[in-house]
């Protein structure tokens, strides 16, 4: 859980990027230099509301702030440094194209389907946007009960509310594809 300590910390870092002074953010956020000043040393922690104004008057989204981890502002992950994953949606497995930041609600992956001999497509349906563009040999999609069959290129939107599912096209060989997921429940 953070501290009060780490919340102020954060407020002031940002302030001080952006050569705020305690006045200008007063200004901005209709709350006291004193109490900002009070919030940034970490003697008393901000209401709600109060965070919600600050933040806006540093231009941040309040779960900034408040995350766990204190997240960088850029996603960089380079080739090398790529985490894997198994798939728990079909069979294969995942490197991780992007790492969360404040606020973030987009992520990507980069998937590889093993081969389907079996035809298995298992479906499931959840809060978010998905989209998926394939790079690499074919891809059966299920959205409601409609399939798609994507080739190289094409790609594939929707709203992952609806039952969907996907899986490798061939019994044969592997197939690959950038996979986009926007999450409905961050704010």
């Amino acid at each position: 859980m953070i501290t009060k300590e780490e919340i102020g910390r954060r407020i002031k870092k940002v302030r001080e990027q952006q050569h705020l002074t305690l006045k200008n953010v007063e200004a901005k956020a209709g709350i006291s230099a004193t109490h900002i000043s009070e919030i940034e040393r970490g003697k008393t922690s901000p209401t709600i509301g109060a965070l919600v104004r600050i933040a806006e008057a540093l231009g941040r989204d309040p779960a900034y702030f408040i995350e766990d981890d204190e997240l960088s502002d850029v996603s960089f992950v380079a080739l090398e440094d790529r985490r894997m994953r198994s798939l728990e949606e079909a069979a294969g497995e995942a490197a991780i194209l992007t790492e969360s930041i404040p606020s973030g609600k987009i992520s990507a992956q980069l998937i590889t389907l093993a081969p389907n001999p079996e035809g298995k497509l298992a479906v499931h349906a959840h809060d978010a946007d998905e989209a998926a563009l394939v790079l690499k040999g074919s891809v059966r999609f299920s959205v409601e009960g409609t399939e798609h069959l994507l080739e190289e290129g094409d790609s594939i939107y929707y709203v992952a509310r609806q039952e969907h599912g996907y899986a490798n096209a061939s019994a044969e060989s592997p197939a690959r594809m950038i996979w986009f997921a926007s999450d409905r429940n961050v704010t």
